[in-house]
C-alpha cells in the first residue's frame, strides 16, 4: 500500500509539474517575442531619431550655405566698388600724366 501511495504521489507531482510547464513555457515564449517587437521598435525610432538628425544637419547646411553666400555677394559687390574706384582714379591720374606731357 506504501509503493502505490508514493507512486501516486509521485505521478501526480509529475502531473502538476507537467501543468505547470504548459502554462508557463508559453508565457516565456511570450516574452522573448515581445522583447524582440521590442528591439525591432527600439531600431525603427532610433533609425527615425537618425534620419531626422540628418535632416537637420542638411538643414543647417543650407541656412549656413546660404548665410556665406550672402556674404559672399556683399563682399564682391564692395570689391567691384572698390575696383571702379580705383580704375577710375588710375583713368584719371593717367590722363593727367598724358595731358602734361601734351602741354
Amino acid at each position: 500500500m506504501e509503493n502505490i501511495m508514493l507512486w501516486v504521489a509521485v505521478f501526480s507531482a509529475g502531473a502538476v509539474v507537467g501543468a505547470l510547464l504548459t502554462s508557463v513555457l508559453p508565457i516565456l515564449g511570450n516574452f522573448r517575442n515581445q522583447r524582440a517587437d521590442l528591439v525591432s521598435a527600439r531600431a525603427r525610432i532610433l533609425a527615425g531619431i537618425k534620419e531626422n538628425h540628418e535632416q537637420e544637419i542638411l538643414r543647417e547646411i543650407y541656412r549656413t550655405t546660404d548665410s556665406l553666400q550672402g556674404d559672399l555677394n556683399r563682399s564682391l559687390r564692395l570689391l567691384q566698388d572698390l575696383m571702379e574706384k580705383l580704375l577710375d582714379q588710375v583713368r584719371n591720374d593717367w590722363q593727367d600724366q598724358k595731358e602734361d606731357r601734351l602741354h
